[in-house]
């Protein structure tokens, strides 16, 4: 009589077995709804690109609303970002709100190809990455004697565009002392007189380190934007004449000798750039 009662145990737990399979595949379907609906993406403006041009605008645009996005940031090639965002527009270099965004400009990156990387993280902790693989071309040499280290002494600065004006809208202090123009392939950059100290260099300019992008033709450049390569952590280099994007400034150059001289065509729109640049600079040696 045993056979036939063991026989209804195994049928009643088959039974009860397969009911809650039912509710296992039920349970599993809906965390798989609820991912979904939970998970978001991620665009950028490099989307589709494989080749880079020297500069463009590199926007991430993750799918969620505002309030829900915590940070962006920009990575180039793995390691640490390169820039972060946690308000809109998610502009890499700032965007001064969204009224002056800056530029990726290719010019210090090594010739070849790079990985391109936009990461969201929402305010609840979610994640999503968009990266683009894409080439990027070796930034052109500065035309014949314009290129090398350039110095030139400001003894007196009291007469410079005064800060918080329109030829100075974002604060660029001009020391007394000896400025360094260094002209490469990759920016003119700039060095200001003394050394960096901060937080005092923030209110003085000593010691600061600029990299603006430029085009350059046999007897003219075009000084364009801030060349950004990192985050602001308080170091000396970073930053930019007037705003991240600009405005642009035409100059005639020249060489004679170990002198090189800077004119601008018309008026420089950024007045603090055009004080500090316009004249005569000679060459360093050594």
């Amino acid at each position: 009589m045993r056979k036939p009662a063991l026989l209804a145990l195994g049928v009643a737990a088959l039974l009860i077995g397969a009911c809650g399979g039912d509710d296992d595949h039920q349970g599993a379907a809906t965390a798989k709804v609820d991912a979904a609906q939970r998970s978001f993406t991620v665009t950028s403006t490099l989307d589709g690109r494989r080749v880079l041009p020297h500069r463009l605008r590199w926007l991430a645009f993750p799918k969620l609303k505002g309030a829900d996005v915590a940070s962006v940031a920009f990575v180039i090639d793995g390691g640490k970002p390169r820039w972060v965002e946690e308000q809109p527009p998610y502009t890499f270099s700032d965007d001064e709100n969204g009224a002056h965004k800056g530029y990726l400009v290719t010019s210090w990156l090594s010739p070849g190809t790079h990985r391109f990387t936009v990461r969201a993280v929402a305010s609840d902790g979610r994640r999503s990455a968009d990266t683009v693989v894409a080439r990027v071309r070796r930034a052109p040499a500065p035309p014949g004697g314009l290129g090398g280290v350039w110095q030139r002494t400001l003894s007196d600065t009291s007469d410079a565009p005064v800060a918080g004006t329109a030829g100075n809208p974002t604060d660029t202090y001009t020391p007394p002392g000896r400025y360094e123009m260094v002209i490469d392939r990759r920016w003119i950059q700039m060095r200001w007189p003394g050394k960096y100290k901060p937080p005092q260099s923030d209110k003085t300019g000593y010691g600061w380190i600029t990299d603006s992008d430029y085009t350059a033709r046999p007897t003219t450049l075009r000084a364009l934007g801030a060349v950004t390569f990192d985050t602001h952590h308080g170091q000396a280099e970073l930053g930019w004449w007037c705003w991240p994007d600009g405005p642009s400034g035409t100059y005639r150059w020249s060489t004679a000798g170990d002198t090189l001289t800077l004119k601008p065509k018309g008026h420089d729109p950024c007045a603090v750039r055009g004080y500090v640049w316009t004249g005569d600079w000679k060459r360093r040696t050594g």
